[in-house]
């Protein structure tokens, strides 16, 4: 039982929702405690991403179909009960009959018999219900819950994007993400990775340089030799278009603040080249471990790893700074489905100081005539523009960078600066603005 990925899905979701605790953080303690094998590891690892993701909106339909409120049942029952619904809704690979007996068989071992006939029941009366009509879920759809996104949060962007855009973007963040990877283009060209990706039953496609598509098999990339020999990395184009952004040359040394897991890190390595150094620094003894530890990976020698704060700590003069800011991370929701339970509304202007107070700081580490490129993988106004515009009101000595960039003219917005949206970009949400020291 403890190898089963139901199971461990159950185990995930129910410390989830008592500590509120960072879902990969989560699985690492479970794992840990149930050593699965790969398969039922991965499994779980989908659906507890999914669940989370549209945690909402299974409850809105498990209430509906039970006749029961969330709140009035056991937890670990809730738990499964998300399980069920989900594979029945939206896995094609499950049968609902392999659903519906997986999961009166889990709730028989964790709980009771009684309980399990509770799940036997609501189970299979949401299987009637789907067969009675295709259109049975458009009265649930109209409901603040079928978005699966805070209240807060659907205000904020419906002000923001207006009804139609908020409703565009609250599906996109209900959804997947796509998988992106990067090509060392210093190794290979596009071509002949997408080949040999092919090979390896791999599907993908050349977006642009140095950029694919993954539109199958992403699941078996982790565990590739191009993977495990550094020649690809998983990025998201957008995320790669910040390092693109401050334009870094060969044989440059670049500052990276906040740097750490080091994807970025490790884009700017490929891009300084040999003769170029990365400085690469995070608050975070932990993760700066974990950005080391990828060396084992890459092998990259220009990126030196240190712990530092950067709001406080002495760093060396630079011509190329990139401040790749902490912030409340609602551009990327699809990919990281728990944070939209984690944060609060009042972390946005507790993110937006701590960034000013970055900004600030590293801005007199910058050489006169170099660039610093700050950037944020959030929507929110206040973490973005209005961090910048604050900043170049107190230092006039910094100008704002606009001139013409190798991006797309669709991602960079009226003010000079990176800017992508899921539902529009098809990419994360991220923006970036790039200054210079007059």
């Amino acid at each position: 039982m403890k190898q089963d990925a139901r199971y461990l899905a159950v185990k995930i979701l129910n410390r989830f929702e008592q500590k509120n605790e960072q879902l990969s953080q989560v699985r690492q303690l479970v794992f840990a405690q149930t050593k699965p094998e790969i398969l039922s590891r991965s499994r779980a690892m989908v659906l507890t991403n999914e669940i989370i993701r549209l945690k909402d909106r299974l409850d809105l339909l498990i209430e509906e179909i039970s006749g029961r409120k969330m709140e009035r049942l056991n937890p670990t029952l809730k738990s499964i009960l998300r399980v069920g619904f989900y594979e029945i809704l939206y896995d094609e690979n499950i049968p609902e009959y392999a659903a519906v007996d997986s999961s009166v068989n889990l709730t028989k071992a964790l709980l009771n018999r009684k309980a399990s006939g509770l799940t036997n029941a609501v189970l299979r009366n949401l299987i009637r219900t789907k067969e009675k009509s295709s259109d049975w879920s458009v009265p649930f759809q109209k409901k603040l819950k079928w978005h699966s996104l805070p209240k807060w949060i659907q205000n904020r962007w419906k002000k923001q994007f207006g009804e139609n855009g908020f409703i565009k973007l609250a599906k996109r963040m209900s959804q997947s993400p796509k998988t992106f990877i990067r090509v060392d283009l210093s190794q290979n060209s596009l071509d002949e990775i997408n080949h040999k990706l092919n090979k390896l039953d791999i599907e993908s496609t050349p977006i642009s340089a140095p950029f694919l598509k993954i539109n199958s098999g992403a699941g078996k990339i982790l565990f590739t030799e191009l993977f495990r020999s550094g020649q690809i990395s998983i990025q998201d184009p957008a995320a790669g278009a910040i390092v693109e952004f401050l334009d870094p040359k060969q044989g440059e040394t670049v500052i990276d603040v906040c740097a750490a897991p080091g994807t970025k890190s490790l884009f700017l390595a490929e891009k300084v080249g040999e003769s170029g150094k990365v400085l690469a620094y995070d608050l975070i003894p932990s993760r700066v471990e974990r950005g080391k530890k990828d060396f084992e990976r890459h092998g990259k020698k220009n990126i030196h790893w240190e712990v530092k704060d950067a709001t406080k700590d002495d760093f060396p003069l630079s011509d190329k700074i990139l401040i790749d800011a902490p912030c409340t991370g609602t551009g990327v929701l699809s990919r990281k489905p728990d944070i939209r339970w984690r944060r609060k509304p009042e972390h946005i202007l507790e993110m937006a100081k701590l960034q000013f107070h970055i900004l600030n700081h590293m801005s007199d580490f910058l050489n006169p005539g170099g660039t610093l490129v700050y950037g944020t993988c959030s929507l929110e106004p206040e973490e973005n523009w209005m961090v910048m515009e604050q900043f170049l009101k107190l230092k006039p000595e910094f100008q704002l960078v606009i001139e013409t960039s190798s991006l797309p003219d669709e991602w960079m917005n009226d003010n000079g600066c990176l800017q992508t949206f899921p539902h529009i970009h098809g990419v994360d949400g991220m923006f970036a603005v790039k200054i210079t020291r007059k």
